[in-house]
């Protein structure tokens, strides 16, 4: 009996412990969510909030560039609240 508590447990350990991983964001996202807030930059009006959104791509880029891209993604995500298109 304890061997199957034993078996159990170390089941939902791993699937804790992989969780994280299968979320993980990847150079993938930062190519499409810049490709995203490209366009969404594109076409708004010029203004604070698509000043702070290109601050944001900036770092977002920098993030990216560096394989930071959990970081990275959420400045794109960052960027496209700014531009309301989140």
């Amino acid at each position: 009996m304890k061997s199957a508590a034993f078996a159990a447990i170390a089941i939902v350990s791993a699937s804790f412990a992989l969780a994280p991983a299968a979320n993980a964001a990847g150079i993938s996202d930062c190519v499409h969510l810049a490709k995203q807030v490209s366009e969404a930059i594109s076409v708004a009006q010029p203004g604070k909030a698509t000043d702070d959104a290109r601050a944001e791509a900036s770092a977002a880029r920098s993030f990216c560039a560096a394989a930071m891209y959990t970081q990275g993604v959420a400045r794109y995500s960052k960027a496209l609240q700014l531009l309301g298109k989140s």
